[in-house]
């Protein structure tokens, strides 16, 4: 249960691609003149282009949006993409027999050869012995996946162009694999060096832009009440709120007393000499130990 936690994206793309497989295995019919079914090998072909469509999306899911779980599927989608493409080739062998090999070969048929050898080649190779044993030269030999996209999607288009039978029996191919161009076209310009570079660089603008909204401005202070304010630099004030009595060191006299408009005899009830004289009387014979 674990490791299908872990590997669940893995596990529904295989199984995803086994139920396919076996779909276009066991339904619909070869036979041209049964156009209202799916020809199984028409539907291996596009399925084949579906998967070395998704392999080449991987790679830029991983390094523009940082989903690092892509690059755990890569290789699987090339592998499928490569399955499809051997069961269509061998179904068109089946169907044409020897026919197909006359010369001059048709040109789509011929691009067709290319990207299967391609897809040949980089599936023996992904394995782990093949990377130590090639090296730093893997990496560059399994970019010639790009050169298999063009190659198998080019055919695609010429096949259905050049084919009468395939326009009636599936009068929606050209506008699918119309769909398929354009997103080929739009992996190969992403992987343009200075593109790369310009696309990085959105993510660090998006960044720094959700910054900048989130940076406070200054406090409004009303003017009549600015100088009560105390100044607050990013951080709580340490200075009290709390209300303030000063006390003189010396009570005014009694002349000072009047000007200030009366005597200040009494304060809360108790008079000067009240305030100075003790709360409690002490008798002369315990003035000593009260000393």
């Amino acid at each position: 249960m674990v490791w299908l936690r872990m590997n669940w994206r893995w596990t529904s793309l295989n199984l995803f691609a086994v139920s396919t497989l076996a779909v276009v295995l066991t339904q619909g019919s070869t036979d041209w003149s049964d156009i209202d079914s799916f020809d199984p090998m028409l539907e291996s072909g596009k399925w084949a282009i579906r998967f070395l469509l998704a392999c080449l999306t991987m790679t830029p899911l991983n390094t523009y949006f940082g989903w690092s779980g892509a690059i755990k599927l890569r290789k699987s989608a090339g592998l499928w993409a490569f399955g499809f493409a051997s069961l269509h080739i061998l179904l068109h062998i089946r169907d044409a027999k020897l026919d197909w090999l006359a010369i001059p070969m048709p040109f789509y048929l011929a691009l067709g050869l290319v990207g299967m050898s391609i897809l040949s080649v980089l599936a023996a190779t992904s394995n782990q012995w093949a990377m130590r044993r090639l090296g730093k030269h893997w990496k560059k030999l399994h970019r010639l996946v790009y050169l298999a996209g063009i190659a198998v999607v080019t055919h695609s288009m010429l096949a259905v162009t050049m084919s009468k039978k395939i326009s009636l029996r599936d009068p929606q191919a050209s506008n699918e694999l119309s769909v398929y161009v354009a997103m080929l076209a739009v992996l190969l310009v992403v992987r343009i060096p200075l593109v790369r570079q310009l696309l990085r660089q959105i993510p660090v603008l998006l960044i720094r832009h959700r910054k900048s909204d989130l940076q406070v401005g200054p406090v409004g202070v009303p003017d009549s009440a600015a100088d009560l304010w105390p100044k607050i630099h990013g951080r709580e004030s340490s200075v009290s709120l709390k209300p303030t009595f000063i006390i003189p060191s010396e009570m005014p006299n009694p002349s000072e007393q009047r000007s200030l408009g009366g005597p200040l005899v009494r304060i809360n009830g108790l008079s000067d000499s009240s305030v100075d004289s003790p709360a409690v009387e002490i008798l002369p014979e315990e003035e000593p130990e009260v000393q």
